[in-house]
């Protein structure tokens, strides 16, 4: 009696009919609370099962924590719907950097999973080493951009892997790639009640389905701030966050997440911000998946895959981003700013010495 959930004061009122109040991630502002009718949750549920049909079907494992809302309704909701068995462990069972994820799956017989780029990674690195998980038929991943190459390397180790794109605003996921309607370098195509446009580059999304945000009124027209297009098939891709982009000093505008996602093909880098805002080249701050392993010859190898202007010339490595040092938000996502500004400040401590 007497508390409040993080983040609500006693004198915000919920809009009516909220049944979930979920947190945005906060990579670009401070979060806000999401306030969603069951409806909302049902519906992208719903239409999840549909794209995916009865393949779908089988031992979904939670990876994710369930105060994620993708896993809340992309992986339990629609498993449910569908008739999956939901496999639930404790978080700790998988290790602090997942390192018995593939003995969980394997063990589980997982037909399902959802994961983020991150996690994707290291589980790569396990079927590498241990070989494939014959039983897994579905993959999802999101949150962040993904270079196709990552997804071509996943799938040429047996893994079964499709790009979605969600937005808490929307009750989660927004479009899908599926096992039988896919293309490369895309998110898929916007579930069946999506109405979604583009205005000046950036993803609009018409009665998204929220209803406020706490303390705030409901929006009918969603900027969501994402940047993208939609091609005469109608798959959706995403470039970049609008707030993100750089624009150097020569004037090219430079979507960083696009950057990133082509560093992260190459295995020795674990975690990558890109930055180089008003500079003539960009640079990074790199987590190296290991102390031993060339950083410079995998940024060499990433070059030599984007033009001149998007190049990284200049790199730092620094420890790993995590939530305990609120570099990461709760979804696993990077703080940019808060890293920029402990790693680039001319007054930094931390500052390492860059590497050309």
């Amino acid at each position: 009696e007497g508390l409040q959930p993080t983040g609500i004061k006693a004198t915000d009122a919920l809009p009516q009919g909220t049944h979930k109040v979920t947190y945005t991630s906060g990579t670009t502002g401070q979060p806000k609370g999401v306030c969603l009718p069951q409806e909302a949750m049902d519906r992208v549920a719903s239409n999840i099962v549909s794209a995916l049909g009865q393949e779908f079907v089988g031992n979904h494992v939670s990876v994710l924590p369930m105060a994620v809302l993708l896993e809340n309704v992309a992986g339990i909701y629609a498993g449910l719907m569908a008739g999956c068995s939901i496999q639930l462990s404790s978080l700790t069972q998988f290790g602090d950097k997942y390192q018995h994820l593939y003995q969980i799956l394997e063990a589980k017989k997982a037909t399902s999973v959802i994961l983020v780029p991150e996690i994707l990674r290291i589980l790569m690195a396990q079927v590498a080493e241990h070989g494939p998980l014959p039983t897994l038929k579905f993959i999802a991943v999101g949150g962040s951009k993904i270079d196709p190459l990552l997804i071509a390397q996943a799938r040429a180790l047996g893994l079964p892997v499709y790009e979605g794109y969600g937005l808490s605003e929307c009750a989660s996921v927004v479009s899908l790639n599926t096992t039988n309607d896919s293309k490369s370098g895309t998110v898929g195509k916007l579930l069946p009640h999506v109405n979604a446009e583009l205005i000046d580059g950036e993803i609009h999304i018409k009665n998204p389905g929220f209803l406020g945000y706490v303390g705030a009124t409901p929006i009918a027209n969603f900027a969501t701030g994402d940047l993208g297009t939609i091609d005469e098939d109608g798959y959706l891709s995403v470039t970049g966050r609008r707030k993100n982009v750089l624009i150097t000093s020569y004037g090219r505008n430079v979507s960083p997440e696009w950057v990133e996602s082509v560093l992260l093909t190459q295995p020795a880098i674990a975690q990558v911000i890109v930055y180089g805002d008003a500079q003539p080249h960009l640079s990074a701050l790199i987590v190296p998946a290991a102390p031993q392993l060339d950083i410079q010859a995998a940024v060499a190898a990433a070059n030599y895959t984007l033009p001149d202007y998007a190049q990284i010339l200049d790199y730092q490595t620094v420890p790993p981003f995590t939530l305990s040092d609120n570099t990461l938000t709760g979804t696993g996502r990077p703080r940019r700013q808060t890293i920029l500004q402990r790693y680039t400040s001319e007054n930094s401590d931390e500052l390492l010495r860059s590497t050309r």
